[in-house]
């Protein structure tokens, strides 16, 4: 299996290869919203430092978001350009999912993890996991100050948006650091584990996740 993984769901992208041999590699970098420039130099870099190109790959994965609108919707269709022609399998996994991964073993009852991920006009997209599920328990939209206030006392925060409430609550709930806060790794992992799964993977599910709708203007009308 040579496995290619893609997060261009923030301005904070990476991406991921896993070898034949289980060897694994990452680059990770920050875009000033030009994903769509930078993407696929850094497939095609990554994976000529392990003496492949784009025609070797089996597997792809990529990160749904929420995010940004565009950023998101890059990755996907870059990956849906390299899977498409070639049919192979794709697995589509929040962000929220990859955000929170590193840390969901540990998650005991009562004291969940929430992955947080900046939405803009001061708001955060968050999704709660509860006892070491994969699936989170509740997913939202919140404004900073109305999360802070809010917050279950036991709760640990992760993910891009968590550094926004440093000033707004306690240090012992932070788990993750400042960006980059995702790993290309953890995409890769938890793509892993849905390839070797009974579960079917369907193209039809790689559909972008938005943090809030997106807004569409109406045609004006012909004159």
């Amino acid at each position: 299996m040579i496995l290619v993984a893609v997060d261009t769901s923030t301005r904070w992208a990476g991406v991921g290869l896993e070898t034949g041999s289980g060897e694994r590699t990452q680059i990770i970098w920050r875009s000033d919203q030009n994903h769509g420039r930078e993407l696929m130099p850094a497939i095609v870099d990554l994976m000529s430092r392990a003496g492949l190109g784009p025609p070797d790959i089996t597997h792809l994965a990529v990160a749904l978001g929420p995010g940004g609108f565009s950023a998101v919707r890059v990755g996907i269709s870059a990956v849906m350009g390299l899977a498409l022609p070639r049919e192979l399998p794709v697995a589509g996994i929040p962000t929220h999912l990859v955000e929170a991964m590193p840390y969901l073993e540990g998650v005991s009852h009562g004291s969940p993890v929430i992955s947080l991920i900046p939405a803009g006009r001061d708001e955060l997209s968050w999704a709660r996991f509860e006892s070491g599920s994969g699936e989170p328990a509740a997913t939202g939209l919140i404004g900073f100050e109305e999360f802070a206030a809010d917050i279950p006392a036991g709760a640990r925060v992760c993910g891009e948006g968590a550094s926004l409430l440093r000033d707004r609550i306690a240090p012992e709930q932070f788990l993750s650091g400042d960006a980059p806060t995702r790993s290309p790794a953890s995409l890769i992992e938890l793509a892993r584990r849905r390839f070797d799964s009974d579960r079917p993977i369907s193209q039809a599910e790689l559909r972008p996740i938005y943090a809030r709708p997106p807004s569409v203007t109406a045609p004006r009308p012909a004159r």
